[in-house]
């Protein structure tokens, strides 16, 4: 059987690859690995791992991964940070910082809600310095605010 590499994000081959593999086989072998491959979905094939700025379909931890989720408000007021089912909510001051580690899946949805103190609107950024953080930089927003970050207990990161 032959061992493909996997995408460092997505966890699962990635079609490129298969052509390096597959020259190097006879002509029968290499048409029949090709037969019994499942066809990748085209969004497999061109995700990058996102950094900086990321839509909310760029970021996936893995179940059971331990990651620390940080809020930056880069707002000129306070924001109001509360975990869903716990009792203890979190202010942050303009231009200060909040962490919180969790293991993803742990929770069965691990959700983030905030606001804005005078019900400013609040745009939520999401950043990916590396592999086991999310960074959610909060910022002032001229239109609808986004009110909540989520982790799914498969590893996607929802904004609401």
């Amino acid at each position: 059987m032959i061992q493909l590499p996997l995408h460092p994000v997505l966890t699962t081959p990635i079609r490129t690859p298969i052509r390096k593999y597959l020259k190097s086989l006879p002509a029968g072998v290499a048409a029949a690995a090709l037969a019994v491959i499942p066809a990748l979905p085209l969004s497999a094939q061109a995700v990058e791992p996102c950094t900086q700025q990321c839509d909310t379909n760029q970021i996936r931890f893995m179940p059971g991964q331990p990651i620390t989720i940080e809020f930056i408000n880069r707002t000129n007021g306070t924001v109001n940070l509360e975990r869903v089912l716990d009792i203890d909510m979190h202010w942050l001051r303009p231009h200060t910082e909040f962490a919180i580690e969790t293991l993803v899946g742990f929770d069965d949805d691990m959700s983030l809600v905030f606001w804005d103190e005078k019900n400013r609107a609040v745009e939520a950024r999401l950043h990916r310095p590396d592999a086991e953080t999310l960074q959610v930089e909060l910022l002032p927003s001229g239109h609808d605010s986004d009110r909540a970050v989520h982790v799914s207990s498969d590893g996607r990161v929802l904004v609401y």
